[in-house]
């Protein structure tokens, strides 16, 4: 007589698979019957009720997948199975098989942000709180990292020294009487208002000039004259220029401030170079010896 029921020996069952490969069995389910007689107390077949699982049972429980699985489109799959004896006698209740989908392992850093806001002056903040180092179980033998910041403001991506510009002139021993040509505007040191800057520190602004904004430095400021031995110095990123490339793009220009509008020095880039143009004795007519000076970019 068949008297009972198959019964499975867990409520629930759980596997594992890597994405991208086929696997002959997952997790083996399995069921018992109590019935005296050999005929019924054996299991003969295992069925997966929940339709449309791209998975399949054997009779001896083992499950598998029907085909290959991506991490991307689905990350776990459930379903229930049910258990025959024999005698055709159905489980009184089907069991849940929980199958996990893991992504192909890589190697290497997880759990960090590419990007993160940081506003200045708001003190410390942890950068990496959830980084960990995937090794796939392999072993590691030693571990180096580097960390490289960047900021979204206009020096991005240049190799620019921390140190102020004040340092820099101390470190480089640069004579005391160095002038400033783009202070931060303060007092008597007004002309570079109004340009835009990367809202850095009044000590050590950036200034962004994009060919319509530009600071009209007051005589007296600049030398009239270069002497025999002089020093430019320059911070400078050099992006895409609007309009026609055969525009000069002055940096520094010092006119005769005549119809003739002649430059007596001037630094600027045209095309792919760096040019210094300097003309000496300019007070002395007929005089004029121009030279120039080109640095490819």
């Amino acid at each position: 007589m068949n008297e009972y029921t198959p019964v499975f020996k867990e409520t629930v069952y759980k596997g594992a698979i890597t994405e991208g490969k086929l696997y002959d069995s997952i997790v083996q389910v399995e069921a018992v019957d109590e019935d005296c007689s050999p005929l019924y107390n054996q299991i003969c077949n295992y069925k997966i009720v929940t339709p449309d699982t791209p998975f399949a049972v054997d009779r001896n429980g083992n499950i598998r997948n029907t085909e290959k699985l991506s991490y991307d489109t689905e990350h776990q799959y459930k379903f229930l199975v049910t258990a025959f004896d024999c005698g055709q006698k159905k489980a009184t209740e089907d069991v849940l098989v929980h199958i996990e989908i893991k992504p192909v392992c890589k190697p290497g850093w997880q759990g960090w942000n590419k990007r993160m806001e940081y506003e200045s002056g708001s003190g410390s903040k942890a950068l990496f709180t959830n980084i960990h180092l995937e090794t796939c179980d392999e072993p590691v033998s030693s571990i180096q990292a580097a960390i490289e910041l960047q900021t979204n403001h206009i020096g991005k991506g240049c190799d620019r020294d921390t140190y102020s510009e004040k340092s820099l002139q101390k470190m480089c021993g640069a004579s005391s009487e160095s002038i400033d040509l783009l202070p931060a505007p303060f007092g008597l040191s007004n002309w570079t208002t109004g340009l835009l800057t990367d809202n850095g520190h009044d000590s050590d602004l950036i200034f962004r000039f994009d060919g319509k904004h530009a600071a009209k430095i007051p005589d007296g400021v600049m030398p009239k004259n270069l002497s025999n031995h002089f020093t430019i110095t320059t911070w400078m990123r050099h992006g895409p220029s609007p309009g026609l490339r055969v525009e000069k793009e002055t940096i520094l220009c010092n006119s005769d401030k005549t119809e003739m509008n002649r430059h007596h020095y001037a630094l600027y880039v045209h095309n792919c170079r760096l040019v210094f143009l300097l003309r000496r004795d300019f007070d002395q007519i007929d005089t004029f010896r121009p030279a120039e000076f080109h640095w490819k970019l």
